[in-house]
């Protein structure tokens, strides 16, 4: 018996496992993305809470200096 290789087979089985890997690489890509974004929305709200405090920190600074000078 003589083993026969179908070409045709052999590119459609690669062809599939290319795609498979393509879609699970995507849906990783996907989850990691989505990961990061919610990183930096945390790291927005940061930023926006230490712009809070600057403003605060710098108007008590300010309260402070001018009762000092006067």
């Amino acid at each position: 018996m003589k083993a026969t290789v179908n070409l045709k087979q052999v590119l459609q089985g690669g062809l599939a496992a290319l795609v498979a890997w393509l879609f699970q690489t995507v849906n990783q890509l996907q989850s990691q993305v989505a990961v990061y974004m919610v990183q930096i929305q945390k790291l927005e709200e940061n930023i926006v809470g230490l712009a809070m405090r600057e403003r605060e920190l710098n108007s008590a600074l300010t309260d402070v200096l001018i009762k000092l000078g006067g």
